[in-house]
């Protein structure tokens, strides 16, 4: 009987160390969870945590602020630009004269024409909104806002 007792003691002292063991490992792995010390309280690591996510959404609404005043500020910048090179006159050489077309995200902006000749060369502008220019095109200068038109800058 004493034996089995003695026994029993060796096994319970056994089961003891090995459950003191894991209780001390539990308590480590949740003080590592709760930031390491062993010392912070739940309520201390939470609140630590909120202030923490409030300080990054003050951030993302400043970011997002910023954002929405770049994309406005670069849809009004020259986005689509397209030329078309042309001859006017039959007895000059080459196609030295051209319209540019250069458009906003709006698809504003202006149509360049440069006419070169014998004689000189002349400069036009002539200026685009939504798509329309209240001054006549010459075929030259509608073929180079149509082009202009349906570029779509690429996203990188």
């Amino acid at each position: 009987m004493v034996y089995v007792a003695l026994v029993l003691a060796i096994i319970a002292a056994g089961l003891g160390g090995y459950t003191w063991y894991q209780a001390n490992g539990l308590k480590k792995r949740f003080a590592a969870a709760l930031g390491g010390d062993e010392t912070a309280s739940l309520e201390h690591t939470l609140a630590d945590y909120l202030a923490r996510v409030e300080a990054v959404d003050t951030r993302l609404a400043e970011l997002n602020t910023e954002y929405e005043r770049l994309a406005v500020t670069n849809s009004l910048a020259s986005q689509k630009v397209s030329i078309v090179r042309f001859n006017p006159f039959g007895d000059t050489g080459g196609d030295q004269s051209f319209s540019l077309a250069v458009l906003d995200a709006h698809d504003s902006g202006y149509v360049l024409t440069s006419i070169h000749g014998r004689q000189g060369t002349r400069v036009y502008v002539k200026p685009v909104d939504y798509a329309e220019s209240k001054y006549s095109l010459s075929e030259e200068e509608q073929q180079a806002l149509n082009q202009a038109i349906k570029r779509v800058p690429e996203i990188s």
